[in-house]
């Protein structure tokens, strides 16, 4: 015999639906997690903050990490209120928590795909890459939709069923496609500026950014760990904790690597010149970044700037020794902009 269904919903479920209980130690847990939210939340905020200065105009970076930070500060509040037996479950409750997961995930996996485009030469390279992942997690999102929110909903024990393994099996997939993305980043560092180009100041990149790795992989863990709390709303709370360490580990890498490459004037290319006397045109789609450099024995100008084909234009222009070693770079008053960090 079907039953009425919780306010907002216009189908029955298969038995009535029956409320979590929310126990004290539920609450104290919550409100930890809660509270460490509000606390490093406003950290990230101020850093947030900065980059939209830094940058100076709205672009897409700026849109996602805004983005970021409203649908992290939605689930939190959301989810704290409902444990707290403020709100009252309903189907717009659990669609607009799930609603908000799905803007989480897919802006942080955007704004780690624009910090390794930075190092990509291809525009069709870098559109593959974003299109790809948004297309893997959309369909995570849209097996959500269709799962994780009838279970809740209580339909029936085919979907509470169901969802007990997918929901584990989903975040599991996002860990590996977050490693993947890491570790796509420090290969390319390593072949593309390190190897290839000959700067060892690129090192400490390597070095920060494979540690702070474990971080982020280490959040994604905690959420999986905490789906087997009795309370299933209360790895909710642990969703925010998680993607703001990640989304300031993320703003934190697309610094340095700007700063790094300012102060070594890098030449990202996709071969290396470094016994070559060449004046060469590389577009990037991307960035626009001038690099002037005076070696030991020649003297090459390049410049980095978007053009219609991603061809190498190269031609000689030697110089004679002068016996210095002189290495400069200058930024167009548009790089910020358009390296999109």
């Amino acid at each position: 015999m079907p039953y009425p269904p919780l306010p907002g919903m216009y189908f029955e479920t298969e038995e009535p639906w029956k409320n979590l209980p929310i126990s004290p130690g539920d609450r104290n847990i919550a409100s930890i997690a809660f509270g460490w939210t509000l606390g490093f939340g406003f950290f990230v905020l101020v850093r947030v903050l900065r980059e939209s200065r830094r940058v100076g105009k709205i672009n897409t970076y700026v849109i996602m990490i805004w983005g970021e930070v409203v649908a992290t500060s939605v689930v939190a509040i959301v989810a704290y209120l409902y444990l707290q037996e403020v709100i009252k479950p309903t189907f717009f409750f659990f669609f607009f928590i799930l609603f908000a997961w799905v803007f989480q995930i897919q802006l942080l996996l955007q704004i780690i795909i624009n910090r390794i485009c930075i190092l990509l030469d291809s525009t069709k390279q870098r559109l593959i890459l974003k299109w790809s992942v948004a297309a893997l997690m959309t369909a995570i999102c849209i097996t959500n939709f269709c799962v994780w929110l009838p279970a809740k909903l209580q339909i029936n024990h085919k979907y509470i069923q169901v969802n007990t393994y997918w929901d584990r099996a989903e975040k599991c997939i996002y860990l590996v496609v977050d490693a993947v993305l890491n570790w796509y980043f420090i290969h390319k560092v390593k072949t593309r500026l390190i190897k290839h180009g000959g700067l060892k100041k690129y090192r400490r990149l390597v070095a920060y950014n494979t540690n702070i790795i474990w971080v982020s992989l280490a959040m994604d863990v905690l959420i999986i760990g905490m789906m087997s709390y009795p309370n299933e709303m209360v790895y909710t709370l642990f969703h925010p904790v998680a993607y703001l360490v990640k989304l300031n580990i993320e703003m934190a890498m697309s610094h340095l690597i700007i700063k790094v490459a300012r102060e070594t004037g890098i030449i990202v290319h996709e071969d290396s010149t470094a016994h070559a006397d060449s004046t060469a045109v590389r577009g990037t789609g991307t960035m626009q970044v001038s690099v002037q450099v005076t070696r030991t024995q020649h003297q090459e100008d390049i410049e980095l700037a978007e053009q219609s084909q991603d061809v190498w234009s190269p031609q000689k222009n030697s110089v004679p020794y002068d016996g210095s070693t002189k290495s400069t770079v200058e930024f167009s008053p548009e790089t910020k902009d358009r390296l999109d960090v």
